[in-house]
């Protein structure tokens, strides 16, 4: 569902976007028309969070990350810097 998730978030800020653009429009016809798909993009946005909110639990992944701290090896341990 992480895809699903960066899908909804790309249409959400391609719609910002057009939204912010469409101030610079000097033409009304043409600010309609970029104001239109904005309207579009949050539509599509809309539709896939409610594909996501209703898929059955078993198809949700999550996914956790854990950051994993390497320890330095002391010069003891280490076998180009041991000294024989």
């Amino acid at each position: 569902m992480d895809d699903l998730e960066g899908q909804i978030r790309a249409k959400r800020e391609a719609a910002a976007r057009a939204r912010r653009l469409s101030l610079a429009i000097a033409q009304e016809e043409d600010r309609r028309r970029v104001l239109a798909f904005a309207a579009k993009l949050d539509a599509e946005a809309n539709e896939l969070e409610r594909r996501m909110k209703s898929a059955p639990p078993s198809q949700r992944v999550t996914q956790t990350q854990m950051q994993v701290q390497q320890q330095q090896q002391s010069d003891d341990d280490n076998p180009v810097t041991k000294k024989p």
